[in-house]
């Protein structure tokens, strides 16, 4: 496969079919994507969320990129180190074209995520463009709210978190973050604009047992995630009335719900599918080892 042309100046890489854009303003980018995100909000949730976080605060070396066609966007991505670039497409070519185009702009890059055709394609490319061994991290599983079945017999209630509450969240998100191998628990700062938008809560048995984070609706459908019991209150059902007062809350509001869930965690995955949960598709993030960057020539 022959490399596109790169124009840096333009941050600007055109292939045959696609030309791939970036930009390092979140706010542009976010008035890009729309159309795409109203589409398709399930598979453009993960990169609308953190667009929106991006605005309201600095993510630094942050890419967020797009694929055009015929002058509209087709497909999204983003690079916000240290983590993995996030590809929202379905498609295989389209992993290779943004492969093409991280490899021409000097990104260091160690691994990939997003739906499995997508992923596989840039990690075929970023293999032949470094050399370098790519495995498997993580397979996930895609959920959708569709039969919500409520917990019973769970002591406390559902509200919102507090300010006061940011560093013991916090805390929580670092437990979370170690619990499914990510090791990059956001900042107090992000936490606390999350408290302060009202998406973050927690179940109360007398004092905070649980917590869960629900994503501003995109395209009408909100993400839950960060759900997380510290391990000396698990077994106690708190998760589960966790996220399934979480997910009602959303649809009071209008809104559809989605989550997704490491498919090698037999709980996490029964917890959801009990509250009502139903598997919709499947995501994957691939590590890659030897060489993070691709030399290019």
């Amino acid at each position: 496969m022959g490399r596109p042309s790169l124009d840096r100046a333009g941050d600007r890489l055109t292939s045959d079919r696609f030309d791939v854009r970036s930009t390092t303003d979140a706010a542009e980018y976010r008035a890009v994507v729309a159309p795409l995100v109203e589409r398709d909000p399930v598979l453009h949730s993960v990169l609308a969320s953190n667009v929106d976080n991006a605005v309201a605060v600095t993510v630094p070396d942050a890419l967020w990129m797009w694929l055009e066609a015929s002058g509209a966007p087709v497909a999204a991505a983003m690079h916000t180190p240290p983590r993995p670039p996030h590809l929202a497409s379905e498609s295989a070519e389209e992993g290779v074209r943004f492969a093409d185009f991280l490899a021409g702009a000097g990104r260091e890059v160690t691994g990939v995520g997003g739906l499995r055709a997508a992923a596989v394609g840039f990690a075929t490319r970023w293999r032949e463009l470094t050399g370098c061994a790519v495995s498997t991290a993580m397979e996930q599983g895609v959920y959708v709210f569709a039969d919500p079945t409520a917990p019973t017999g769970v002591p406390g209630a559902l509200r919102a978190a507090a300010p006061a509450e940011a560093r013991l969240l916090n805390a929580w998100a670092a437990g979370f973050t170690a619990d499914i191998r990510d090791g990059h628990p956001p900042a107090v700062d992000v936490l606390t604009a999350r408290i302060d938008r009202g998406e973050m809560w927690v179940w109360d048995d007398g004092q905070p047992v649980s917590m869960t984070y629900t994503s501003p609706a995109h395209g009408g459908v909100s993400r839950i995630s960060w759900v997380y019991t510290p391990p000396a209150l698990r077994g106690n059902g708190y998760a589960s009335a966790c996220v399934y007062g979480a997910s009602v809350q959303q649809v009071a509001r209008g809104h559809r719900c989605m989550l997704y869930t490491d498919l090698a965690n037999p709980t996490s995955n029964a917890i959801y599918q009990a509250v009502g949960y139903r598997r919709h598709g499947d995501s994957v993030l691939l590590a890659f080892e030897g060489s993070a960057a691709a030399v290019v020539r």
